[in-house]
């Protein structure tokens, strides 16, 4: 019986437990997803770098030095051995660009033609094919030189081997994690790989056993040959392989079981405050139930049962939603070939259902153990007061503010302490202390805020003072109404701005090095009387074709010279520029400093002439001498001078060496194909320059950002969801407060227009407290990241700070629409019937 009344007003009490269900599906979803999603790399690595080694008897592997040719022809030559496979590679030239040769690796598969056995076959790769070899084309490659096994040192140094002519028999799919799955390669017979590589190296040999031999035989007998080699089963060695290239699927395992968590704890924060309120508004019943016989012990347990079923159900819907996410998210990523192997179905471990249950149930327990034991201090004479909205205003407690103002204190200074001495872990603590801290402190610090921030909606009129006056009348509600948003919000900037002020400091580092994005020079000339360089000259054709490469914004022709830096026995390229080439140097700065007397050198050049900016050196060249200053200008290891001091130090030797070229970074990819191609042709340029570092670094934290704010989006989401319960909660808390406001002559507009400035000004306020909070975190992060003497360049993208303040505008607007229609349905009489 008394579990009867313990469970009765359940399904009753469901709807307004409906935003804590949320909460707990979006969190276990996420959690299940992560854990699926996971668990398929794991497997699809395992098939891509385990295959062909499982099913081996005995893997030998060398401890110190590479095994040779020699080593696998002795124990391919045993008695207890059938078969040895070794997995090979040679790096080869070809032409003016170099190709990957290597034996067929196990989880390549044939697409097209037939595989190598000839003595002069290959099989090129699908990205070898895209590029125009194809079935039946016959390519030159360039040996390498034959080595002598005792001092490692080519036989015969000055002989250049004879170009080997191949066959191309066949087109393979490499895989996506092996060493042909990038750039292009081609697999071939160990005989022709020994070929072309007369010193070719084993890391395996993968050894079958002849019939009726075991493996301790065999190893025995291997070990004769091998005596220094490391012998395992097949087995041992597929796990050792996974486990060493599983390292970066155990980062990304942290990582997102990381954000699950954030997910899962902001839930936590709904849960309380939802069960908190709903308790408060059940004050009478749960009095009534202490009247009639029930104890403290019944009432604790029937909210701690009531959070035990919610945990259950939406943590078993949550891991149902949780695998469709990742079935849909599998799907996308084959299709994307994301280059992570992900076999060919979804897998799912126990612990991708297990996990997430555990989980969203001990977290809405654990969330319920403080309301739980507020409803049990509710007294039995409470059921003889008048129903209503709950008189739950708790004094601010004062020890908690000063508590919050300690640990915020305390964390500051470990992160502080993080970022001057590099110290990770302290600033991982230090950042959850503070957090905490001002989690402690909200009590008084967001009403505050809304208050401050009110003032204008205040002065809107009745709704407006209404608002402000409802955001403020419960702080405790109010701080944990904000937490949840908080959480996200923080987390959100956090990694907004660390990633803009990492780019920043990168790319900063990079023009140090390179003031433009690219230099193409062509080969130098030589002196007839003392073989010293001297500028070459680069055609208008060539810069022609340059310009017309698609994503060249800009090339320029500049003159340059061979010049010595002081004391050097060898000279060094001098770039003449002047004010007319802004169009190609990323500095406006640099560029104006660069006046006539002065020489830009990189921070690489400064230090290894052991100069510093404002330093004075002596250039000379062919036209004479001059005292240079040295500023910071990097055109990697060229001299950036003024053009008319190149004309005068060059004298008659003074050319037309270099182009200065400015990249688009959105057509990087087919610029630098485009430009290699003018490179290996007759102009035989060598390119130099940013570009490629800039864009790989723009790119990757892009992605970070992006990839970052979608997970922290699912705690953006719950927290919505947490603002949108408390609001529609005490709508039905303040029922009557709301007709006799009806009552009293406010339209349905201002009610609505009420509940809606009060969603926004919690959202928003929130949203502010985290903009702040997020760069804090940041700036301290990313010194704490970065090395020690980097010089970091705080770096703000006011449009997406921008952005996240909108969405969590927009968030407090959506938060309030249902509320607020439920608030303007609300007649005068129907809420005073219920006094």
């Amino acid at each position: 019986m008394a579990a009867g009344w313990m469970l009765s007003g359940l399904a009753s009490r469901g709807r307004r437990l409906v935003a804590a269900a949320i909460a707990i599906v979006i969190g276990t979803a996420f959690l299940t997803a992560s854990l699926a999603m996971l668990a398929t790399a794991q497997a699809g690595i395992e098939d891509q770098v385990a295959a062909g080694v499982r099913d081996a008897d005995l893997v030998a592997s060398p401890t110190d030095m590479w095994l040779g040719a020699a080593d696998l022809d002795a124990v391919a030559a045993l008695p207890e051995t059938a078969e040895v496979d070794a997995p090979a590679m040679v790096y080869l030239s070809q032409g003016n660009s170099f190709i990957i040769g290597a034996t067929m690796p196990p989880a390549a598969t044939l697409v097209e033609g037939q595989l190598p056995t000839g003595p002069r076959e290959i099989a090129v790769t699908e990205q070898t094919a895209e590029g125009g070899t194809g079935i039946g084309d016959t390519l030159s490659l360039e040996p390498m030189p034959a080595i002598d096994a005792s001092t490692g040192e080519p036989v015969d140094a000055a002989a250049d081997p004879d170009p080997i002519e191949v066959s191309v028999v066949g087109v393979v799919n490499p895989g996506e994690l092996g060493p042909l799955s990038y750039g292009r390669g081609f697999v071939a017979p160990d005989a022709l790989l020994r070929e072309l590589d007369p010193g070719l190296m084993y890391d395996q040999l993968l050894i079958h056993t002849a019939d009726g031999v075991g493996v301790d035989a065999a190893r025995s007998a291997v070990a004769t040959v091998l005596p220094t080699a490391q012998l395992l089963t097949g087995p041992e060695a597929a796990q050792q392989a996974v486990d060493q290239m599983t390292g970066e699927t155990a980062v990304l395992s942290a990582i997102l079981l990381g954000f699950g968590a954030v997910a899962l704890v902001t839930a936590a924060i709904v849960i309380a405050n939802t069960f908190m309120i709903t308790l408060a508004q059940r004050a009478g019943e749960l009095a009534l139930l202490r009247c009639v016989g029930g104890s403290r012990t019944q009432v604790r347990r029937l909210v701690l049962i009531e959070a035990l079923l919610l945990g259950v159900v939406a943590s078993a819907i949550g891991i149902g939603v949780g695998m469709a996410l990742a079935a849909g998210l599998l799907a996308w990523a084959r299709a994307a070939e994301i280059g992570i192997p992900l076999g060919t179905s979804l897998s799912i471990p126990v612990t991708a259902i297990v996990l997430p249950l555990i989980a969203g149930t001990v977290i809405t327990l654990l969330a319920a153990l403080v309301p739980a034991h507020r409803a049990t201090r509710v007294s039995p004479l409470a059921a003889l007061r008048p129903t209503g909205e709950s008189s739950e205003r708790a004094r601010t407690p004062w020890w908690r503010v000063g508590a919050g103002a300690l640990a915020f204190a305390l964390g500051c200074a470990l992160m502080v302490y993080a970022a001057t001495g590099r110290d990770m872990m302290s600033g991982v603590l230090g950042g959850v202390v503070s957090f905490a801290g001002v989690l402690l402190m909200a009590v008084v610090v967001v009403p505050l805020a809304v208050r401050t921030l009110g003032l204008g909606a205040r002065a809107a009129g009745v709704p407006g003072r209404l608002a402000v006056d409802n955001a403020v009348r419960n702080p405790g509600r109010a701080a944990a109404t904000s937490a949840a948003l908080l959480v996200g919000v923080t987390l959100i900037t956090m990694t907004t701005i660390g990633a803009a002020t990492g780019e920043r400091t990168a790319l900063g580092e990079i023009d140090d090095a390179f003031a433009v994005d690219l230099v193409a020079t062509a080969p130098n000339d030589v002196a007839p009387d003392d073989s010293t360089p001297i500028s070459g000259t680069i055609d208008r054709a060539t810069l022609a074709q340059v310009s017309e490469v698609e994503g060249v914004e800009a090339a320029r022709l500049v003159e340059t010279a061979y010049l010595r830096l002081g004391q050097q026995d060898y000279p060094t390229l001098a770039l003449g520029l002047d004010q007319g080439s802004s169009d190609v140097v990323r500095s406006a700065p640099q560029l104006a400093e660069l006046t006539p007397g002065t020489v830009g050198l990189s921070n690489t050049l400064q230090a290894i002439h052991g100069l510093k900016v404002g330093d004075t050196i002596e250039v000379s060249g062919p036209g004479g001498s001059r005292e240079l200053t040295v500023f910071e200008m990097g055109m990697g290891n060229n001299l950036a001078m003024n053009a008319e001091d190149v004309r005068a130090l060059g004298g008659d030797e003074v050319g037309q060496q270099a182009v200065l070229i400015k990249v688009s970074d959105d057509t990087l990819g087919s610029t630098m194909s485009g430009l290699n191609e003018i490179a290996a042709g007759d102009a035989s340029l060598t390119i130099q320059g940013s570009a490629s570092e800039r864009a790989v670094i723009t790119q990757v934290l892009d992605v970070l950002v992006l990839v970052t704010t979608a997970l922290l989006g699912v705690s953006v989401l719950i927290a919505v969801v947490g603002i949108a319960n408390t609001l529609s909660l005490s709508v039905i808390e303040r029922h009557r407060e709301h007709a006799l406001l009806r009552g009293l002559g406010l339209t349905r507009g201002q009610m609505r227009s009420m509940l809606l400035t009060e969603g926004v000004l919690l959202a928003v306020v929130s949203a502010l407290i985290g903009l702040a909070l997020g760069l804090l975190y940041a700036w301290l992060g990313v010194q704490t990241v970065l090395p020690d003497g980097t010089d970091v360049r705080l770096g703000i993208p006011w449009a997406r700070l921008g952005l996240i303040l909108g969405v969590a505008l927009l968030a407090g607007v959506l938060a309030s629409v249902l509320p607020a229609r439920r608030a303007a349905r609300v007649t005068p009489a129907e809420g005073l019937a219920t006094a």
